[in-house]
C-alpha cells in the first residue's frame, strides 16, 4: 500500500514508517533473511509508538518450496505493549501465507494474520484481536512492468482492495504508483538496486487523515 519492497530474501532491512505525520505513531522495524539448504529463515523486530504508549512485536518464521511452483511460509511471534500509566499486555501470534506461480508471468499469494484467533492477555481481561485475510497477486505483462492486485478483509470490517503498477525505468530506479479503497487513498513510490542495496520511498494520502510516508533499506547479502 506504501509502494515499497516488502522483503528480502536473503539479507538485512531496515524500515521507517509515519502514519499521517504522526511521528508518535511512528514504526520502527529491522529483519533479517537467510537461506538454507532446506528453507529460507527469517527473523523480524517491529516497535511501533513513543514512551507514551509502545507496541513491540518479535517473530521468526520459516518458508519452503512444496514444489517447484508453490511456497508455504509459517511465522510465530511475540506482541507487547506498555502504557505510560504502566498499563502492560501480551499475546503469542501467528502468521501463515502461500504464493503459488502457475506460468512466468502470474504469481498468486494469500496471506492469513492471527488465524488462530489469538486474543491480547491484559491482567484478567482477555482483549480480542481482528484476524485479517489478504488474497492477490503479481502480474508482469512486459519484461519491465508489474500489475499488483490485492483484496483485504479484516474482521469485522469491509473488504479493501489495492491495486497497483510498478515499472522499471533502470535497475537502479523504478517508478511505483497504486490505488486503495475504501476509503479511495492514492499511492506513490520509488525504489532500486544499488550493487547490494536495494532502496524503497513510498506514501499514500488518506482522505481525512493525511499523508502516510515510509522508507526501506536493504543489504543482500
Amino acid at each position: 500500500m506504501n509502494a515499497i519492497d516488502q522483503s528480502v530474501s536473503q539479507g538485512l532491512s531496515v524500515s521507517y514508517f509515519v502514519p499521517y505525520q504522526l511521528f508518535e505513531l511512528s514504526g520502527r522495524s529491522i529483519k533479517i533473511a537467510q537461506k538454507t539448504k532446506w528453507m529460507n529463515l527469517n527473523g523480524v523486530f517491529v516497535q511501533t509508538g513513543d514512551e507514551v504508549f509502545m507496541e513491540n512485536y518479535i517473530s521468526i518464521g520459516a518458508s519452503r518450496s512444496l514444489s517447484g511452483s508453490f511456497i508455504m511460509s509459517v511465522n510465530a511471534g511475540y506482541y507487547h505493549y506498555n502504557a505510560i500509566s504502566n498499563e502492560n499486555a501480551s499475546t503469542w501470534l501467528s502468521e501463515l501465507s502461500c504464493q503459488y506461480k502457475p506460468c512466468d508471468k502470474l504469481q498468486i499469494y494469500l496471506y492469513l494474520f492471527n488465524p488462530t484467533g489469538s486474543r491480547i492477555k491484559r491482567g484478567d481481561d482477555l482483549i480480542r484481536m481482528n484476524q485479517s485475510f489478504h488474497l492477490g497477486g503479481s502480474f508482469y505483462p512486459v519484461k519491465k512492468v508489474e500489475w499488483l492486485a490485492e483484496l483485504e478483509k479484516i474482521q469485522s470490517e469491509k473488504i479493501i482492495w489495492h491495486l497497483g503498477i510498478e515499472y522499471a525505468v533502470w535497475d537502479v530506479f523504478c517508478i511505483r504508483t497504486g490505488l486503495s479503497a475504501n476509503p479511495v487513498r492514492p499511492s506513490w513510490g520509488i525504489g532500486g538496486t544499488l550493487h547490494r542495496f536495494k532502496y524503497a520511498l513510498g506514501g499514500n494520502i488518506h482522505p481525512v487523515l493525511g499523508l502516510s510516508s515510509c522508507f526501506s533499506l536493504y543489504y543482500i547479502w
